[in-house]
């Protein structure tokens, strides 16, 4: 493996400012062929009277200016749609799945946040939904969440561009940093009793 590595590294690397794998640009070249299909059959469906809100392609598609022309092009229609089906879905599917580990290796913080559910919960009349005031008063499953993202992160690694350069930006390189939070490995969700004391740019799970 260091071997391979090594011979990565020694590659001519200065001044390209894209490399894409094989396997991931026929994954997007597939995504987006599918996604440009979609997109022609809401037109019609839309064109044929379909509601311009049953879904996120149809409402995108429905944007117009004073000119009634689209203001949305194909291109960011794509764009927004796969970053709700990998950001938007994978990053909160992988927390709930560190969660249900966490609940199961933690009896005592299972409990604590069961109970602060259960609260809410008797607090609304039978078929309520939940509200945005009801996700306000989720103090400690809050901190339980931030903190499983502390400590099991789902975004390893981050590339960025600066002048003309790539950078990778690594997660655990700050979140794992015992100078930013003490004993880094320890479950301790009253981390983010304060989240503003952090210092900024050290805690990023989703890669914001």
């Amino acid at each position: 493996m260091d071997e391979e590595v090594r011979n990565h590294l020694e590659m001519h690397w200065h001044g390209q400012e894209h490399v894409t794998g094989r396997e991931e640009r026929n994954l997007q070249t597939i995504s987006v062929t599918l996604l440009k299909h979609l997109i022609a059959e809401k037109r019609v469906d839309l064109e044929n009277g379909a509601s311009p809100r049953q879904d996120l392609i149809t409402c995108l598609l429905s944007i117009r200016d004073g000119k009634n022309e689209q203001v949305i092009s194909e291109k960011e229609i794509i764009h927004n749609v796969m970053l709700i089906m990998v950001a938007g879905y994978d990053t909160s599917s992988a927390l709930l799945t560190f969660l249900m580990r966490l609940f199961a290796n933690d009896p005592a913080v299972y409990a604590a946040v069961l109970q602060e559910q259960e609260e809410i919960a008797k607090n609304k009349p039978n078929g309520k939904l939940l509200t945005w005031e009801d996700l306000d008063k989720m103090k400690y499953t809050w901190k339980v969440a931030m903190e499983t993202l502390t400590v099991s992160t789902n975004l390893r690694w981050l590339p960025e561009s600066c002048k003309r350069y790539r950078v990778l930006w690594v997660t655990d390189m700050t979140q794992m940093d015992d100078t930013i939070f003490p004993e880094p490995s320890k479950f301790d969700q009253n981390r983010f009793e304060n989240p503003a004391s952090l210092p900024p740019y050290c805690f990023i799970p989703f890669g914001g």
